[in-house]
């Protein structure tokens, strides 16, 4: 059932997700949430640490959040972007303005969950994020 691909990687990553968020009340429960649905989940404090488990590991969907310290979520998705890893991503944030979302849409954000948010939204949300990094299977 699972599409392996001959890149190196030994993970598998159709359910693997990175959390990022410089919040650790957010990331526990980011982590609580996501596991409780069958998600293996990886955790990171902020961009860096985000870009080191990104270039070490295979992620199916990136959550984070996009007011952090040294390097915003969207810097971060504009780096992810920039390289051509297979990677969906979800913002999670306290700011949701249009513009927030326009600029995070912008730079690929495949959903967009506002602070504070429900199990259900943020579990909806990487669950959307994942269908689109699936190809469609006919």
């Amino acid at each position: 059932m699972s599409h392996e691909r001959e890149q190196g990687v030994t993970k598998m990553s159709n359910m693997n997700v990175l959390v990022v968020d410089d919040e650790e009340v957010i990331r526990d429960v980011c982590t609580q949430i996501l596991e409780s649905e069958g998600y293996e989940v990886t955790t990171a404090s902020n961009g860096r640490e985000a870009l080191h488990e990104v270039s070490e590991n295979e992620f199916a969907v990136v959550v984070t959040d996009i007011m952090m310290p040294d390097m915003s979520g969207l810097e971060l998705l504009e780096v992810i972007k920039s390289t051509s890893l297979d990677i969906s991503t979800v913002v999670i944030t306290g700011l949701g303005t249009f513009d927030m979302a326009t600029q995070s849409d912008r730079l690929g954000a495949r959903e967009f969950v506002v602070k504070p948010f429900t199990p259900d939204e943020l579990s909806a949300a990487v669950g959307k994020a994942l269908e689109k990094h699936q190809p469609a299977s006919g």
